[in-house]
């Protein structure tokens, strides 16, 4: 065997445990249903376009919702459940001796079971999105498929970045039970603390130096490092970057910033973009969502006593 024929097993073993099936009802359901749902019915026929769906996004300066952000928070959630024991089940039942004795390498292993995992969440997303391409002709909604392509492209990256974080997690756990606390405990984080932190961070540090008589720090410093910090959350860089394929970067860049976070920071996009706010800085960030913790996973796995 080779980590093609365990990237072929992994994907054999998803479609008889249902979970592709799983995988794919949901994502039929969510993005071909709500596009019938919004762009068949409560949209009228002017207003039907493929960004006033997928390109929402609704500001209201403490809160703000996306449809982008809502589909990456689903897709983070279903990624992770399909790669955090993709290790440690094995672990626990002895079948990855089995596995590592075919013969196979730990590196076959773990290239194979990325990928394999990778497969079932691309293949249930496209059939998700071959669904609402259906419903949107169906409805005669306005197609932009530029921009509604370069979003495709980027969910499918977003989904494989969360399996890599999940295989790494069943990398670095002892257990079953620890993976899956884990998991949890870093869906949280992702979802709900990482904005509280990006924004406690540059408080932290303007007390810091203030306290040893260096000065505040700037307002536009300490705005930018918030916001930067917000940008290396995998779900925040994807809702960016897919507001940046209908809005483009400046408008993008504050589409789900808060009210004061867009007054400081919309004069210093008027007048450039920095490169650390750039498109192309954003999606590095995304791809070392991908490789990073499969890296992390493979050192993690490579050293452990099996």
């Amino acid at each position: 065997m080779s980590w093609q024929a365990v990237a072929r097993k992994e994907f054999r073993d998803g479609i008889r445990s249902r979970w592709l099936h799983g995988a794919t009802l949901f994502f039929a359901l969510f993005l071909g249903g709500t596009s019938a749902l919004f762009l068949g019915f409560l949209v009228p026929p002017d207003l039907r376009q493929v960004s006033n769906l997928f390109g929402f996004f609704a500001n209201l300066g403490v809160f703000s919702f996306s449809f982008p952000g809502l589909l990456a928070l689903v897709l983070g959630f279903i990624a992770l459940s399909t790669s955090y024991g993709s290790i440690t089940e094995e672990r626990e039942s002895g079948s990855i001796k089995l596995l590592l004795s075919l013969p196979n390498s730990r590196l076959d292993a773990v290239v194979g079971k990325f990928l394999g995992r990778s497969a079932i969440v691309i293949a249930a997303l496209l059939v998700g999105f071959l669904v609402t391409f259906v419903v949107l002709v169906a409805t005669g909604s306005r197609l932009e498929i530029v921009s509604f392509s370069q979003q495709i492209v980027l969910t499918l990256l977003l989904g494989v970045a969360f399996v890599s974080i999940g295989l790494s997690l069943s990398a670095l756990a002892d257990s079953n039970r620890e993976a899956t606390l884990a998991t949890m405990g870093l869906y949280l984080v992702f979802a709900v603390l990482w904005g509280s932190i990006s924004e406690g961070i540059p408080k932290l540090i303007n007390y810091v130096t203030e306290q040893v008589g260096l000065g505040a720090v700037s307002e536009v410093t300490r705005v930018k490092l918030g916001v930067f910090l917000k940008y290396l959350n995998p779900l925040k860089t994807y809702e960016t970057l897919a507001a940046e394929a209908y809005y483009g970067p400046a408008r993008a860049r504050l589409v789900s910033t808060a009210f004061g976070e867009q007054t400081v920071l919309t004069p210093v996009l008027e007048e450039s973009i920095p490169f650390y706010f750039s498109g192309w800085f954003m999606f590095l960030i995304l791809l070392a969502w991908i490789v990073v913790p499969v890296a992390v996973g493979y050192w993690a796995f490579e050293r452990a006593d099996l």
